[in-house]
């Protein structure tokens, strides 16, 4: 089981591996806007990984390539394409991103 908080509104909940941390966060009550429907084109769901990075999949090609358009790299992810992938503690802080 990996338990997933989200700082900043101290939410936290236990998730099964495979869930995307954008699914953990809609469950935890909050829904991050993303404009793409979580196809890694917008970036609108950057979310910053404040620990257990280690705990999710690694980031892919596309997402690498959307986060430095967004001028970011790891430890930020997109919700989105970041999967839960071992048990372990995952904490995140929503990252708001200038329009």
């Amino acid at each position: 089981m990996i338990r997933v908080r989200a700082v900043r509104w101290e939410r936290t909940g236990p998730f099964a591996p495979g869930a995307s941390i954008h699914e953990a966060v809609r469950d935890l009550g909050h829904v991050i806007d993303f404009a793409c429907g979580g196809n890694a084109l917008c970036g609108t769901c950057c979310v910053l990984v404040t620990e257990g990075a280690a705990h999710l999949t690694p980031a892919g090609g596309e997402e690498i390539a959307r986060l430095a358009e967004l001028d970011r790299e790891p430890p930020f992810r997109l919700s989105c394409q970041a999967r839960l992938a071992r048990d372990g503690a995952v904490a995140i802080r929503i990252e708001e991103l200038p329009a």
